[in-house]
């Protein structure tokens, strides 16, 4: 069964013969091949192999072309980003809005020629002429708020949903327009798409601002990547302990929900057990980092104890830091196989 059929099995709701296994690999990507994650990030030809790369040393089940995940729509939207000559992530040093401004001045981007849209874009494209018929491969997309932070500051748009929030939902609306469109860019290349929405994540958003503010231009955009443009996974990607916003995070139609490593996975299995959704769990990266192979086998182990309750079980990490030693991570993979060698 390939990594593309095994998928499809559990959206269908049928028998999987192992559980996939999807590590959270972005900038870690450029470790992989000895290149920074600034310059990989702003070549196509160097995000091609280092995804290549990334295939071959995990054999990850999907696979995300991204790396700096939140920045990208932000730039190509007039934010500026800081790149590096070290191993640093690339960062947005200067927003381009403020609480109170005018959103009518904002203009969407043209996601085949500004910023480094075109370069996840043929990433992207060079990636699915590899592997598209074996492995999913999705395009790395900012949701709505978290798009917000990266254009107004993380912190102003916080305060903003306290007191101006129809300026925010003003701001949000924009944001989902650019997602749209940078996503369809990614459909009509016959890849799929990952939205990303931790700036929304507990404790930083209360429930009710979520519910209020949030969820509405969230769900209108992964409906309209999933009714609109019939992409048959959209999954909504949200770490932290993200248990008090399951109920809405399902409202939004995603098809795939995280349960981080700071989320109770018995409760996310007891609450969406009956729902037709894929399960995540994460890994904690920091714990994988600083932890033997022996201790790290034993907690895989007692995760897919638990995981393999649910009948749309996958394993992943959190975002892997750029000095993961691959070791590591192929350690999991290898419990992963074992485990499914056992039931066949």
């Amino acid at each position: 069964m390939t990594p593309r059929q095994l998928i499809d099995n559990l959206l269908a709701g049928k028998p999987a013969d192992r559980v996939p296994f999807c590590p959270a690999v972005y900038e870690h990507k450029a470790a992989l091949i000895g290149e920074t994650p600034s310059r990989m990030s702003r070549d196509a030809a160097f995000f091609e192999k280092a995804i290549v790369r990334e295939i071959e040393v995990y054999q990850p089940d999907m696979v995300v072309v991204g790396c700096d995940v939140y920045n990208v729509e932000a730039e190509a939207a007039g934010c500026k980003v800081r790149f590096y000559d070290s191993n640093d992530v690339p960062s947005i040093c200067e927003t381009i809005i403020a609480p109170g401004d005018g959103i009518s001045g904002l203009k969407v981007p043209d996601p085949e020629k500004d910023g480094r849209m075109p370069v996840n874009l043929e990433a992207g494209e060079r990636i699915q002429r590899h592997f598209g018929r074996e492995r999913i491969i999705r395009g790395a997309l900012s949701a709505p708020f978290s798009l917000a932070s990266g254009l107004a500051g993380p912190e102003p748009l916080l305060l903003a949903l306290l007191d101006q929030p129809e300026w925010v939902s003003k701001l949000l609306a924009f944001s989902a327009s650019v997602i749209k469109a940078y996503g369809k860019a990614f459909v009509e290349r016959g890849l799929g798409v990952i939205l990303f929405d931790s700036h929304a994540s507990p404790p930083l958003v209360s429930p009710e601002l979520y519910k209020r503010i949030i969820l509405p231009p969230t769900a209108g955009v992964i409906r309209y990547f999933r009714s609109d443009l019939g992409v048959p996974l959209v999954p909504y990607i949200m770490g932290g302990d993200t248990g008090l916003l399951l109920d809405s995070i399902l409202e939004t139609g995603t098809n795939n929900i995280l349960c981080d490593f700071k989320s109770d996975l018995n409760d996310f299995i007891y609450r969406l057990l009956a729902k037709p959704v894929l399960l995540r769990a994460n890994l904690d990266p920091y714990f994988l980092l600083s932890t033997p192979p022996d201790q790290i086998k034993a907690r895989v182990r007692k995760v897919l104890a638990v995981g393999r309750r649910h009948p749309r079980f996958m394993l992943g990490t959190g975002i892997l830091p750029y000095d993961m030693p691959s070791e590591k991570i192929i350690v999991v993979r290898e419990v992963l196989d074992e485990e499914a060698s056992k039931t066949t």
